[in-house]
């Protein structure tokens, strides 16, 4: 990454220079990713979807001399004055979740080095004690991805209180009453001055890497300058419509729908918020809801086969659908999804031995229905690299935050505990670890090594997709597991709504390497997410095309109200049809059915 060097200034500019700096790097330096720190006089920074009126004091910000301004990042409203650094990165990468994870956790690796203790929270935060004292904003142009940051380090936290009026469902969400109470300064943790922690900031990003902005790329910045200053910018996105529905979804923000309504049809319809843009709302979403039927059905309908999370990040159909009308009445469980988990002593004794020896289990953490069947039969999935997982997919129930450093002991104790469970069958699994630069390969290797010394147990290692890095994945396959899988999860469709980072191509290439280089392949899939039929059987062929050997295909189950909701409930019979579909296409083991998980019957393919 390279440093983009300001021209020095006499006095702080406004923030619109700054935004156009951005633009400008963005437009035109393209030989690498970029980096720099900027320093505003108090300001409000509105995100771009928001209404000023909701969001922001404007008669308090007049009379005290605080700009009001706005960026084209999504978000909620910020303030910044001169306690307060701001940084931006502009970057190639197009993936929005990996932009937001690879970027956090660079500002929080800078931030641990210089001995400040913060953690990564939610969609755009970090934290320290609970306090928010980082937030990140992401907008899209051209090719390029443009992120920025701000860092309280000693701002006056009385005049961001005053300045900011938010809505007091977001404070709820964060289980505060006051901005005040949701925010705090780093200063306490530190005593380097803001010079000290800019250059800092700089030299973790960049090293020595730097460009600089020239003299005779000014009149052209000036240009840009002025569209971030127009009144049409900052004050035009004001709301004439008769009806407002509003609600706070979790992955995705606050959206406040306001919509004009005659004869029960959406004669127009415009979506504010604090929500991060991923795609054109204008051009791809908002047209295709004008002139509908104002009925849940008739939406739904408009909107079949769009990904709202390409436009939206993080929403799906059915949380717009939230939105509008409410939520949709619950959808009863049949009852060929009503089990017994009752355990006998088998499973205690597995149980007890997986808690003793301070061991992770997918079986437990991921509420799996088939746990006491699978431990009753000597098989077991244990889960290594911690409880915490750094990505925050919305159909998993793994906790998601920044992890705390790989135990050095974990694959001994893991081996141990498999020759102590008399295990036939083992699957290892683990948490995405982004925050490790090997993303936890070494671990990996290391874990299964341990267990082939201490037993004679097959092992099926389920693998994460280590960002695509076939190095990484080559570390992994050089401790030569029985078998190697890696979950595509859903269809191509769903996948931007599902999971976080991962990508379906990405998957793909993850088991065609798999495949490539000897190992039997074994990949899953969630039903009931709202795919069609065909996507379903597209995504067999997909996965057989890579070498894929093996299938899993089970029910999706909504593990908290905070989750993916189930779209719909798949039969016992229509998951027999899709396993004899799957053995029609080549596939040696498909094991399909409402209570199937990735690892359920492992043993037997």
């Amino acid at each position: 990454m390279t440093y983009v060097v300001l021209p020095e200034q006499q006095e702080l500019p406004p923030i619109t220079y700054d935004f156009a700096v951005e633009a400008y790097v963005a437009r035109h330096f393209r030989d690498d990713d970029y980096f720099f720190i900027w320093q505003t006089k108090p300001t409000v920074i509105l995100g771009r979807n928001q209404l000023l009126q909701n969001e922001v004091n404007v008669d308090y910000c007049r009379e005290h001399d605080v700009f009001i301004s706005r960026r084209k990042s999504g978000g909620g409203c910020v303030y910044s004055d001169e306690g307060n650094i701001m940084f931006s990165f502009i970057s190639r990468e197009p993936n929005v979740q990996k932009m937001f994870a690879n970027c956090m956790h660079l500002a929080a690796d800078a931030l641990h080095r210089i001995g400040v203790p913060v953690t990564i929270s939610g969609r755009n935060d970090i934290l320290l004690d609970g306090k928010k004292v980082s937030g990140a904003a992401f907008y899209r142009t051209g090719d390029r991805s443009i992120m920025h940051n701000t860092l309280l380090v000693n701002s006056d936290l009385s005049m961001l209180e005053r300045v900011i009026t938010p809505d007091k469902a977001k404070l709820q969400s964060k289980g505060v009453q006051s901005v005040r109470q949701h925010v705090g300064n780093i200063s306490q943790y530190t005593t380097m001055s803001l010079p000290e922690l800019k250059a800092s900031f700089r030299q973790a990003m960049c090293g020595d890497k730097a460009i600089t902005i020239t003299e005779e790329m000014m009149p052209e910045i000036r240009e840009l300058q002025k569209t971030f200053a127009a009144d049409d910018f900052i004050y035009g996105k004001q709301p004439l419509f008769k009806l407002t529905k509003k609600h706070r979804l979790p992955s995705v923000g606050t959206i406040e729908a306001c919509l004009e309504i005659k004869d029960n049809r959406i004669h127009d319809i415009d979506l504010f918020g604090d929500y991060f843009l991923t795609g054109d709302l204008d051009e791809e979403l908002l047209p295709r809801l004008r002139d509908v039927a104002f009925t849940r059905e008739a939406v739904e309908k408009a909107l079949q086969g769009l990904d709202l999370g390409n436009i939206i990040r993080g929403l799906t159909i059915e949380g717009l659908l939230r939105v509008l009308f409410g939520r949709k009445p619950h959808v009863m469980k049949p009852e060929w999804l009503k089990i017994d988990l009752s355990s006998d002593k088998q499973s205690e004794n597995t149980s007890e031995i997986i808690h003793s020896n301070r061991l992770h289990t997918i079986c437990e953490s991921g509420l799996c229905p088939n746990r006491a069947e699978c431990w009753r039969l000597g098989t077991a999935t244990l889960m290594i690299g911690g409880d915490i997982c750094t990505r925050h997919c919305r159909f998993c129930n793994t906790l998601s935050g920044r992890p705390l450093p790989l135990d050095p002991d974990e694959p001994l104790r893991v081996a141990e505990s498999v020759r102590e469970m008399n295990l036939r069958y083992v699957v290892l699994t683990s948490v995405d670890r982004d925050d490790l630069p090997d993303m936890g390969a070494e671990h990996w290797r290391r874990t299964v090594e341990a267990v082939r010394r201490k037993s004679q147990v097959k092992i099926e290692v389920l693998l994460p997709d280590f960002q695509g890095r076939d190095d990484l994945l080559d570390i992994v396959l050089q401790s030569h597991p029985d078998v190697v899988a890696h979950n595509i999860e859903t269809v191509r469709r769903l996948t931007p709504s599902v999971r976080s980072v991962a990508t379906y191509d990405g998957s793909l290439h993850v088991l065609k390497h798999i495949h490539d280089n000897g190992f039997v392949t074994k990949s899953g899939l969630m039903l009931g997410l709202g795919e069609t039929e065909e996507e379903v059987l597209q995504t067999l062929r997909d996965l057989r095309d890579c070498g894929v050997e093996r299938v899993t295909i089970g029910q999706y189950l909504q593990p908290t109200a905070q989750h993916l909701a189930v779209e719909d409930y798949i039969t016992p019979a229509k998951f027999q049809w899709y396993h004899e579909q799957a053995l029609q296409m080549g596939f040696r083991s498909a094991v399909c059915g409402p209570l199937v998980r990735s690892s359920y019957k492992a043993s037997i393919g």
